[in-house]
């Protein structure tokens, strides 16, 4: 889908508030309700926007330490993959998984409540997966930015 520049303001700010209403919405892009409900519908309809979500203060749910994990696999095929792929689904602390190009093979964002809770989190969770060559991690100090709009 094609976007143009009234679709584009219209992701930002449902990005930065998606609880608004449409009325708020149309002030903020100068149009009146009725098309800006219409282009949301649009984009809806074409898999643009795929869901509403709530921000959540993970630190103040006492998750205060955000790592990146790198995984290196010691083979490479689609039944490892896919084993990889549904055992990470049920690690809580684990919020985003990427497969990437480069040295390693995954990238995972992880969040946890301190040093203990990830030593826990790699002795007893990440060292369960038998296909594992290497891992390193990074441990993040200060966000500067982190945002989803276009």
């Amino acid at each position: 889908m094609k976007l143009d520049e009234t679709d584009v303001k219209i992701l930002n700010q449902l990005t930065a508030n998606s609880k608004q209403s449409v009325k708020e919405l149309a002030k903020k892009v100068n149009l009146s309700p009725t098309p800006v409900h219409e282009r949301i519908k649009k984009m809806e309809n074409a898999g643009v926007i795929t869901n509403y979500k709530a921000v959540i203060d993970h630190e103040k749910l006492g998750l205060k330490l955000v790592v990146y994990l790198q995984l290196k696999f010691t083979m490479h095929n689609q039944a490892i993959f896919k084993e990889f792929s549904e055992y990470v689904q049920t690690l809580e602390e684990v919020k985003e998984v990427h497969f990437i190009a480069g040295e390693y093979d995954v990238l995972m964002k992880v969040l946890l409540s301190d040093m203990s809770h990830y030593n826990d989190f790699i002795l007893n969770k990440i060292s369960q997966l038998s296909n594992t060559h290497s891992m390193r991690s990074y441990f993040v100090m200060t966000s500067l930015k982190s945002e989803d709009s276009i």
